[in-house]
């Protein structure tokens, strides 16, 4: 499962840039893939929209204290759920983002937005049934608790108590938050609060004694994760893997060279072995070697590759011995540069194949060996399911071959 971080930095200095221009508050995010940062951004509001947003909150009824807090914490929460949907989108598609950093200026016009923000909670453990609005967070000691939704304790609530109550909004919660406990306060009329009673942190962090800092802007270790589930797998027929080998080999011959095929055959015996099935380790490893075997036997001329000087050659000369290396460096430099994050995707997939290969042939453990070679495909049962490895095995190298037949044809066609 792929995962990313959003991190808060805290508001960014407003001294120097402009103080009577902008908001005072200029909240900044972090975004990590793999512990590696890869994007920053700082969220502006103009003072004219400042201004225009504290009448407003104002007007319905804050105090200019709470006004501000209010509006602080609607720019904290505009910031990650605008950011979120972007570390989805760079997790599935295996992509960076073109800069490491931005700047996100809003408005007047964005205000509506902001207001928005400000009164409007999610909680993951409302639940509405009918015309009825329950809380499944409810603690064993809530005698307001009066029902059971999936096996959870439930008690009445409405949005106006699910506003007061101090557990953070969901969009912008810390996702080490869980269990979480609320307690209802009962009156003759009826349900007059509800409040958190506990929560457990994943991290074993003491801050989550005050749960309403479990949010952004509020303890330091806050945090938010995003995971993306691997694409489910199609499974593929036995000849399938070979005929994708194939095909790949032709389209390469039509996009460059047709008397230079991309595969160096010497024997039918490895294209062969592709399809066959497997039921034990033993099997699973012979498999996994021919078929990165007959990775190793990619062929890129040197005609294909970008035109280097003798000294870049003689200082590349190591690297480009590799296929799949060589095959980069042709793609990219043939190819769009529109065309490159599907390129790297494909070839990340068929490097992790010979990784995997590379792990169980010397008994690597760098890095997880073979099990974290396997789970970067999907893997997650082998042992002892090694017949259902192999067939994902087989599933992600023809989705990357295809991947790569894909944009060979888009090269090809292109005017």
């Amino acid at each position: 499962m792929s995962e990313a971080v959003i991190d808060y930095l805290g508001p960014m200095p407003t001294q120097g840039i402009g103080l009577h221009d902008l908001h005072p508050f200029v909240p900044c995010f972090a975004l990590e893939i793999a512990d590696v940062r890869v994007f920053r951004v700082h969220i502006e509001l103009s003072a004219r929209g400042s201004d225009f947003a504290i009448q407003r909150l104002e007007a319905a009824g804050l105090a200019p204290d709470q006004a501000h807090d209010s509006l602080n914490n609607a720019l904290l929460l505009y910031a990650v759920r605008r950011l979120e949907p972007l570390a989805m989108e760079w997790l599935s598609t295996e992509t960076r983002p073109v800069n490491s950093g931005d700047l996100w200026s809003l408005t007047s016009e964005d205000v509506p937005q902001l207001l928005a923000l400000v009164q409007d909670k999610t909680c993951n453990y409302q639940t509405r049934i009918r015309r009825d609005l329950y809380c499944t967070a409810a603690s064993d000691k809530d005698e307001t608790a009066s029902s059971s939704i999936g096996g959870r304790r439930a008690a009445p609530t409405s949005k106006p108590l699910c506003r007061s109550c101090a557990l953070p909004n969901t969009d912008f919660i810390c996702s080490h938050l869980m269990h979480a406990r609320v307690a209802g306060m009962r009156a003759y009329a009826g349900v007059i609060s509800r409040s958190v009673a506990g929560a457990l942190c994943d991290q074993g962090r003491d801050e989550v004694r005050e749960v309403d800092k479990c949010r952004a802007g509020g303890h330091g270790c806050w945090q938010r994760v995003i995971e993306v589930e691997p694409p489910a797998i199609t499974p593929v027929s036995p000849l399938e893997l070979a005929e994708a080998f194939d095909v790949l080999d032709a389209v390469w011959r039509l996009a460059f060279d047709k008397k230079k095929p991309l595969l160096s055959l010497s024997t039918v015996a490895t294209p062969a072995a592709l399809s066959l099935g497997c039921t034990t380790r033993a099997e699973f490893e012979t498999r996994l070697s021919d078929l990165a075997d007959l990775i190793d036997r990619i062929r890129v001329g040197d005609t294909l590759l970008r035109p280097r000087s003798d000294e870049e050659m003689n200082k590349d000369k190591d690297q480009l011995r590799a296929s799949l290396n060589r095959m980069v460096d042709c793609l990219h430099h043939h190819l769009p540069a529109a065309q490159h994050p599907a390129v790297d995707a494909a070839i990340k997939t068929l490097r992790t194949i010979r990784g995997a290969r590379n792990a169980q042939q010397h008994g690597i453990t760098e890095g997880g060996g073979l099990t974290a070679k396997l789970r970067e495909l999907g893997i997650h049962d082998a042992p002892p399911n090694w017949a259902g490895a192999w067939d994902v095995v087989r599933a992600r190298t023809v989705e990357a071959l295809t991947a790569l037949r894909h944009e060979l044809m888009a090269y090809v066609n292109q005017p």
